[in-house]
């Protein structure tokens, strides 16, 4: 059975909404053709082999976490990477959304999905930004070392390589968590006096500075922080379009496996 590619926008953006994004964000339609599809490729990008997917199966709609555009393209040129991306997309006639802040941010979404897949208890938020909820707090089940804790998201989040910085172990109950890249609310999570904080995209200069400030900081990747919520995405819209065949990238496009 297809779908009005319309009646799968307008359900993404009721749980998605636009207003939660923030405002250097360009959360939604990326490339908006009209028409039915009957299946859906999810990827946390837009990449070629998304797209290449797309074309296999005769998709006619990709839904991924990153938008395509931020700053504006000035040119879409023929050989290369980008250009061909596009061309492909427009030639295939394929439509690209894309819910980045806004899907870290709604009920839901990445952030509670996080919550969720750690199975975390007393739920509070961990700080605001343009008076919108950035990142958790929560409980562990119970305490645990830093050697359990670092196995036990390695299963739950099927994340290869995890850095952790800090200046001691210790044993962890209350945790910080952002997905995507947290590193700006480092002190923030100081302050909520939390025993660790999770996230991705941590340099050494942000180790260096959870170090001063005492706080075990805990790197499990942008990518692995937030393909969480693919899984999420392709069940409710199962739920809604129960007819529609699913793709979900599973592996980061841009890490080689060596």
């Amino acid at each position: 059975m297809k779908y009005q590619i319309s009646e799968i926008k307008n359900y993404m953006e009721n749980w998605a909404r636009e207003d939660l994004q923030l405002t250097w964000d360009n959360s939604g339609s990326q490339i908006e053709f009209k028409g039915k599809t009957d299946s859906l490729v999810l990827g946390l990008d837009v990449t070629d082999k998304l797209i290449k997917k797309a074309i296999e199966m005769n998709s006619k709609l990709i839904i991924t976490h990153h938008p395509m555009f931020f700053g504006g393209e000035k040119s879409i040129i023929e050989g290369t990477y980008r250009g061909d991306n596009i061309i492909a997309l427009i030639k295939n006639n394929i439509s690209v959304f894309s819910y980045h802040t806004s899907m870290d941010i709604a009920e839901d979404g990445v952030n509670d999905t996080l919550f969720q897949k750690l199975n975390l208890k007393n739920k509070e938020i961990l700080t605001y930004e343009e008076e919108k909820a950035m990142g958790l707090i929560g409980e562990l089940e119970k305490n645990y070392s830093l050697e359990e804790l670092l196995n036990f998201l390695e299963e739950k989040l099927e994340v290869k390589k995890i850095k952790v910085y800090g200046r001691d172990k210790r044993e962890i109950k209350k945790l910080a968590i952002l997905g995507g890249s947290g590193a700006d609310f480092i002190s923030a999570a100081k302050n909520a006096g939390v025993d660790a904080y999770i996230t991705g995209d941590v340099k050494y200069h942000d180790g260096q500075r959870a170090y001063e400030e005492d706080l075990l900081l805990i790197d499990v990747g942008h990518f692995y922080s937030e393909k969480i919520i693919l899984p999420k995405i392709k069940k409710r819209l199962s739920e809604k379009f129960g007819d529609l065949d699913f793709y979900i990238e599973e592996e980061s496009s841009f890490e080689l496996d060596i």
